[in-house]
């Protein structure tokens, strides 16, 4: 058994690893290139917030499911990763527009948050 944890260690560290050079990459990219940044996809998202398949297939569901309440769009998010608070998740619905997925209820979405700000 002991063999098993150290080997699921090792893993675990190689994938932390791999989540970090991923992000210090975008973060280079964003530097190098900021107006080309200034579209985020939501493949760079994903990156960027450590999203699972099951996170975007929930958000996903969010985004398709939308009814025009913030507060439980919010609320619904945080129950899916705690990362997805209001900003956060703004950000990854644009993201989902900006790479041409759900343009018609993300962008509904984005004018239901500005026309309330």
């Amino acid at each position: 058994m002991q063999k098993v944890d150290k080997k699921y260690q090792e893993l675990s560290d190689e994938i932390e690893k791999i989540k970090f050079h991923n992000r210090s990459l975008l973060t280079l990219l964003g530097l190098l290139y900021e107006e080309g940044m200034e579209k985020t996809t939501i493949y760079e998202a994903v990156v960027l917030f450590d999203l699972s398949k099951n996170d975007l297939r929930k958000i996903k569901t969010l985004i398709l499911n939308y009814d025009g309440n913030n507060f439980s769009l919010e609320q619904n998010a945080l129950l899916i990763n705690p990362i997805l608070k209001k900003d956060n998740l703004i950000f990854i619905i644009k993201s989902f527009v900006n790479a041409d997925m759900f343009i018609k209820q993300g962008n509904a979405i984005i004018k239901n948050y500005e026309s309330k700000e």
